[in-house]
Parts: C-alpha cells; structure tokens; sequence
C-alpha cells in the first residue's frame, strides 16, 4: 500500500464533522454577538467625532457678525512656496 495515500475512517470522518461544526458555531456566535457590539461601538465613535466637528464649525460661525467676510487659510507654508514656474503649461484647441 503506498504510504502518502490513506483510507478514509470513521474517526476521520467524525473528527472532520465535529471540526466542520466547530468552525460553523464558532463563526455564527461572533457574526451574532460580537460584531454587532464592534460596529455599534464603531458608530458610537464616528457620531462622537462628527458632532464634536460640526460643533466647533458652528462655534465658528456664530462668532461672526452679520455680512462679515473673513478667509480662513489652511496651509500658509504651501501658499508662500508657490513658484510660477513650477506650473505646467496645457495646451489647447478652442472648439466651436
């Protein structure tokens, strides 16, 4: 009989099925208790730091005066090292 080629049993088998049933209840008690609690603490979390943001813009606006204009830059270094001739030129056709 070559050895790399074995028979199946019927402790193979049942050892197969217990694993098979094993991985199955396994998978289902996380889909059902675990990842509801990971994706609501997760929710929980986005909302939090939604609403902490929306907070602060609101502060923001409600500091300022009626037909007050103000412009808010974000990056200062990147606007002070702007160099024209960094741009590229793109030509084009004007279609009629």
């Amino acid at each position: 009989m070559n050895p790399i080629i074995q028979q199946a049993s019927l402790t193979g088998v049942f050892r197969l099925i217990l694993i098979v049933l094993f991985i199955y209840y396994a998978f289902s008690f996380i889909m059902r208790y675990v990842m509801p609690s990971l994706m609501r603490k997760y929710v929980n979390d986005f909302q939090k730091k939604y609403t902490e943001e929306n907070q602060r813009t609101r502060d923001e606006y409600a500091q300022k005066k009626e037909g007050e204009v103000s412009i808010k830059v974000i990056n200062k270094e990147k606007h002070a090292t702007h160099n024209p001739n960094d741009d590229d030129y793109v030509d084009y056709e004007e279609i009629k």
